[in-house]
């Protein structure tokens, strides 16, 4: 019986003009639309049709203090409702194996500071809201 194993290890991981691969530990995207009711009388039970976009997600960041790290590129983003952040899956071209996600004008409405004795210090980052799409073409 063959068997395929994929590493979850995004090759690119952007917030706004940052490369936070490396200082990434975790990241969720929930993505999808609104559903809308298009129930018409007659109908026999609800029908639903996807409304506007909806973007949910969280990155858990390991924090790093110089100036263009990840504590200062969080904080430039808090507030903006501008934020781009994109994540592929490896470095290879974009395909239906390969895909880039981009989500555009999204809210990181704040970011957590904690400090933990005798751990790394990490930042839970969430950001809601804005347009996203999947891209495949090379």
């Amino acid at each position: 019986m063959a068997t395929t194993t994929y590493l979850s290890q995004p090759a690119v991981i952007t917030v706004g003009t940052h490369d936070l691969k490396d200082q990434c530990s975790a990241i969720t995207l929930t993505l999808g639309q609104a559903p809308l009711d298009a129930t018409a009388f007659g109908d026999t039970g609800s029908k639903m049709v996807g409304g506007l976009q909806t973007v949910e997600g969280t990155m858990t960041l390991y924090v790093d203090y110089s100036s263009t790290a990840v504590e200062g590129a969080i904080h430039g983003e808090v507030g903006q409702g501008d934020t781009t952040i994109v994540v592929k899956k490896d470095n290879a071209v974009l395909s239906a194996t390969n895909p880039e996600w981009t989500i555009s004008n999204t809210m990181i409405a704040d970011y957590p500071i904690t400090y933990t004795v005798g751990e790394l210090q990490v930042m839970e980052v969430s950001f809601t809201g804005g347009t996203w799409v999947r891209d495949i073409t090379p």
